[in-house]
């Protein structure tokens, strides 16, 4: 996937005069792009859109201006853009203040290590970004990359059936992605 650069981030004051386009459009991409694993997990797959808008919310919101300062933030989220054949994903562990946090967060420690995507005879097993779980707990914002090969990009346009699944041993979840969702990551990787 093509990185962001600092030439495609908008001055705060171009960006305000469409802002509300703009999270429109994006709001309408997340929706298709976002799937919940069980009751308490959700995945938003990302792409250049979803962390262009990322980027432009953060420097409206922290009012970043100097370009050194919008260029660190266009590198950290270049990171979780991955290069080639890849789909980068975003694993959200969802509580609320009723829920017994720091048990639950212990529980799910590992989670983002057990995370599939499946379809037909292929099984691309989720790549976690290292050093957020311990055996105490895990962090509720994961980044994730699916790693895909010529024929196993291939399968998946010809799949009927893609699944996204956890297999934790405290949470085993499968979820059937929609044809709009498949569509949408099969553009991704087009783009590569």
């Amino acid at each position: 996937m093509k990185p962001l650069s600092l030439g495609d981030i908008e001055r705060i004051e171009d960006y305000e005069k469409h802002r509300k386009e703009v999270r429109q459009r994006i709001i309408a991409l997340k929706r298709v792009r976002r799937v919940s694993i069980g009751p308490r997990v959700s995945l938003v797959f990302e792409n250049w859109d979803t962390m262009w808008f990322q980027v432009q919310e953060m420097c409206r919101i922290e009012h970043i201006t100097d370009p050194q300062l919008v260029q660190q933030e266009v590198d950290v989220y270049n990171d979780l853009l991955p290069e080639g054949l890849a789909i980068g994903a975003t694993l959200l562990i969802e509580l609320t203040q009723e829920d017994d946090m720091p048990a639950i967060l212990k529980d799910l420690s590992g989670l983002e290590e057990t995370v599939w995507l499946r379809y037909g005879d292929t099984a691309i097993r989720a790549e976690a970004e290292p050093g957020r779980s311990t055996e105490e707990k895990t962090s509720t914002v994961h980044y994730l990359t699916f790693r895909f090969s010529p024929l196993t990009r291939a399968a998946l346009a010809d799949a009927t059936d893609v699944r996204v699944a956890t297999e934790h041993p405290q949470y085993r979840y499968e979820t059937r992605l929609p044809r709009e969702t498949v569509a949408s990551l099969l553009h991704d990787l087009i783009e590569n």
